[in-house]
């Protein structure tokens, strides 16, 4: 089979000790972050019975995104990037326990949540590219493709078991039980990262260049590497646009589907559990060849299936759509982000990831996009056209940039 190159590789990356203490800590890590999201999201709306604070606290995590991310990029290829991860998911766990002791002891306020969720962002934006560039530093090329796809696979996994385990354990043991759970995975993290070694920092040299123009030189880089900006352009592009269909499935399962909060359960699951399988099949397969057509054609998968989605009036056949979305969805950005990482020098790769990482501070502006032309002409109209324009949008690149069908 021309897809896999060897299935000999399947889950080789878990053969470096490094990397199986990494997936461990990540996989810790995902499930903080997913709890976390529901037991504030569900302590703020209680408090407040507004979803105007709702929206706001939940601005607040993506504000430094889009302020630091840049910064962070440049700090992550001057520092040992396990120490970076250290400090930062201390200082979430911090965050964690603060919130922790505040609901224990009733003096819980909205104001707490939202400075939370704006000073765990602010952590989060520097912990983004250094996790991404140490993965680099930990597995070799032949191992990249599987370590990226393995990082995919523990994002699902909590993806789907987290938010529903914290709904769970809310109705027993509280928020408040849920935030301590958080805290203590937070340690768990950081217990996994001490079992990895902290690696070299830049050479001081490099370090005594003003940050600014550490950040000018990894834009520079992108700017004038056509295939990285390519690779760039194929992860913001289908982002700003197939991405916030989720946002818009309150709206297929009340209004074209009619089956209420059920058949919402089903469509947001029948998305995770689709990339779950496409993470695992990516990784399973070991290493492959023709990666930069695989990209396109998983893309266009990704496309053609918020395509049918959005004509359908069938819940069986919406959810076997989504299933086709998430599972080509996932592999999509799973083989992007391995060209992305592969063709890009180790000295520049936190900054290089701390650019494509802005796609996480612009979900407001996707979302914001989504609900205004579902306003407009309605959230299958909306999907519909979402889908089609994935399509085009890499059938234009596919035949203007021949190289990137061709990388390996």
């Amino acid at each position: 089979m021309g897809f896999i190159k060897n299935r000999r590789d399947a889950f080789i990356a878990f053969n470096n000790r490094d990397f199986s203490w990494y997936w461990v800590g990540l996989l810790l890590s995902f499930n903080g972050m997913n709890m976390t999201n529901v037991a504030r999201g569900w302590l703020v709306y209680t408090l407040t019975d507004s979803a105007f604070y709702l929206g706001l606290v939940t601005a607040g995590f993506g504000i430094p995104l889009l302020l630091f991310s840049l910064h962070a990029g440049a700090l992550a290829d001057r520092l040992r990037k396990r120490n970076v991860l250290l400090f930062c998911r201390a200082g979430t766990g911090l965050v964690s326990l603060a919130i922790a002791v505040l609901i224990t002891i009733d003096r819980i306020a909205v104001w707490h949540l939202m400075a939370a969720s704006v000073v765990s962002g602010t952590f989060f934006v520097f912990y983004l590219p250094a996790r991404q560039a140490f993965v680099r530093e930990l597995v070799s090329d032949d191992a990249l493709l599987n370590a990226v796809a393995l990082n995919s696979i523990a994002m699902n996994i909590s993806r789907i078991a987290s938010p529903a385990l914290a709904g769970v354990l809310m109705k027993w043991i509280g928020a408040g039980g849920v935030y301590w759970i958080i805290t203590v995975s937070s340690a768990l993290t950081i217990l996994t990262l001490f079992m990895i070694p902290a690696g070299q920092p830049a050479p001081a040299e490099r370090r005594a260049v003003p940050i600014l123009k550490d950040v000018a030189e990894g834009l520079r880089h992108v700017m004038n590497n056509r295939i990285i900006l390519v690779l760039m352009m194929i992860a913001f592009v289908p982002f700003l646009t197939t991405m916030s269909y989720q946002m818009l499935l309150p709206v297929f399962a009340k209004s074209v589907f009619g089956s209420g909060e059920t058949g919402l359960g089903l469509l947001m699951s029948a998305t995770g559990v689709g990339a779950l399988i496409g993470a695992a099949t990516l990784a399973s397969a070991g290493d492959i060849r023709h990666k930069g057509l695989w990209t396109i054609i998983t893309g266009v998968g990704l496309g053609a299936a918020l395509f049918l989605f959005g004509l359908t009036r069938s819940m069986p056949l919406a959810l076997a759509c989504l299933l086709m979305a998430g599972a080509s969805g996932s592999v999509y950005m799973a083989l992007n982000m391995t060209l992305l990482m592969g063709y890009t020098p180790q000295d520049l790769m936190g900054r290089v990831m701390s650019i494509y990482m802005i796609t996480f501070g612009l979900t407001p502006v996707a979302t914001l996009i989504a609900g205004a032309l579902a306003q407009v002409v309605g959230a299958s109209l909306t999907v519909v056209f979402f889908g089609l324009f994935m399509i085009l949008f890499l059938m234009i690149v596919f035949v203007m940039e021949p190289r990137l069908r061709k990388l390996n």
